[in-house]
């Protein structure tokens, strides 16, 4: 579905990606850990476009994104769906206009065609219609996050990246969102690449999991390799360990 290779992003004076590589299957579910700051979300939003890299390949489906005439390149990319981290709604719409916002602006779709499958993809998350109605300020934290969810899958895509998707939520909340990326995308033929923090997450999503350090893939593998693993930075980063080679003072500058 997805092929990433050697991709390198610099953000002002700092190198924050320095060779990238990973592949994404039909059908999986891959979950990228890592410390915050070493780039997990400039990863999702440079494959995207959001942020521009130095070089790399980005392949979708075959194609080189790069190798394509602009408007090519943007349907390619249409076929990818994200949930931020922070919902990036806009407050000043109501929350059927926010799912239905890449179809209206995006691709020109009718209000009322597109108002009706915003409506369908609020069902689909466990939102009631009525919710349709209301904005974003109304909303508590995981239904901000469903509405997220919502908005991204609404466009139909293949891939679905999703940006620490329980960040800030409690425990059941958590776990109902989990629930529904478990439900579609490990049952569907959707491809993902979820950024989380969150090891619950990750225990019930993955089918692959790829660790971020310094700017490179360090270690990838199925969640009972990472359980076996004896990577020290892999180690250190799921038993939350104070001292190690994540945190030296080499590592922290």
């Amino acid at each position: 579905m997805l092929s990433v290779r050697n991709l390198h992003v610099t953000l002002g004076n700092r190198q924050i990606l320095k060779g990238v590589d990973f592949d994404l299957k039909d059908g999986e579910s891959l979950v990228i850990l890592g410390c915050s700051g070493t780039g997990k979300s400039v990863l999702l939003k440079s494959i995207l476009g959001l942020i521009p890299k130095q070089y790399g390949k980005i392949v979708v489906d075959g194609i080189d994104i790069d190798q394509v005439h602009k408007d090519e390149r943007s349907k390619i990319l249409s076929s990818i769906g994200m949930l931020f981290q922070g919902g990036a709604l806009f407050d000043s719409l109501p929350v059927w206009e926010n799912v239905a916002f890449g179809l209206i602006y995006g691709r020109g779709m009718k209000l009322q065609d597109a108002k009706e499958i915003a409506i369908d993809k609020l069902t689909l998350v466990d939102l009631d219609k009525q919710i349709a109605l209301l904005y974003p300020p109304a909303l508590s934290g995981g239904m901000l996050k469903r509405v997220g969810l919502a908005r991204a899958l609404a466009s139909m895509p293949r891939i679905i990246f999703f940006d620490e998707p329980t960040t800030g939520l409690d425990p059941i909340t958590s776990n109902i969102v989990n629930d529904l990326i478990v439900k579609y995308v490990k049952h569907s033929d959707l491809g993902a690449i979820t950024i989380t923090h969150d090891l619950t997450c990750l225990r019930k999503i993955a089918d692959t999991v790829a660790f971020l350090f310094d700017g490179k893939i360090i270690w990838t593998g199925s969640i009972q390799g990472m359980d076996c693993t004896e990577n020290p930075y892999v180690r250190q980063f799921i038993d939350a360990i104070p001292i190690g080679p994540l945190t030296t003072k080499k590592h922290l500058k």
